[in-house]
């Protein structure tokens, strides 16, 4: 994902039931804007199982100074998930 103008590198898991897990960040390179790493920021996406759930500055808050960084996790992780509910969720898993 691209924050401002750099890559961001992270991972995000996905449980068995199609709940977000532990969202980090590998590789931040942008000079400014690395609040994103905060856990508490992180801490946001736990156990989010619903695109409904994931709206960026309604659900996901901004971080002054970080706003597109925020913003383009935010939408590469509702991508992450949008992509399991539709091809990567297990048969028989949540509905």
């Amino acid at each position: 994902m691209i924050g401002r103008q750099s890559l961001i590198t992270y991972a995000v898991g996905i449980d068995t039931q199609g709940a977000l897990r532990s969202l980090e960040i590998l590789a931040y390179r942008e000079s400014h804007g690395g609040e994103i790493r905060n856990a508490a920021w992180r801490g946001q996406f736990d156990h989010r199982d619903a695109l409904e759930r994931l709206r960026f500055r309604t659900d996901i808050k901004n971080i002054s100074g970080a706003t597109l960084s925020s913003e383009h996790v935010t939408q590469g992780v509702r991508w992450l998930l949008a992509l399991w509910q539709s091809s990567l969720r297990p048969a028989g898993g949540a509905g």
